[in-house]
């Protein structure tokens, strides 16, 4: 599972791990932060992995299941969204 998603465990677990909040204000700056460390084709891949991720997986029990498998540890319901939210918006962005 996590070579499928390898690019998406990157962000993840890179930038939504445990403590992600001691070193980004909101999870907004940590997508931003991830865009100006990270060189642009393996964001690409990662746009394509979330993309994977939101088609293979129906349930938002499955996309947080998914998710925490990842190495996230960030929790979109605290800012008013659903997982499949978040992580549509998140690759919204990255496609930018």
């Amino acid at each position: 599972m996590s070579e499928k998603y390898r690019h998406l465990k990157d962000l993840l677990a890179g930038y939504f791990h445990q403590d992600w909040k001691s070193d980004h204000d909101t999870a907004t700056a940590a997508v931003e932060c991830y865009l100006d460390e990270w060189p642009t084709d393996e964001v690409s891949v990662a746009v394509k992995e979330i993309r994977q991720l939101l088609f293979d997986t129906k349930s938002e029990d499955e996309l947080r299941e998914m998710a925490l498998r990842l190495g996230c540890y960030y929790e979109p319901r605290a800012d008013s969204q659903t997982y499949r939210e978040w992580l549509t918006s998140v690759c919204e962005r990255l496609s930018t």
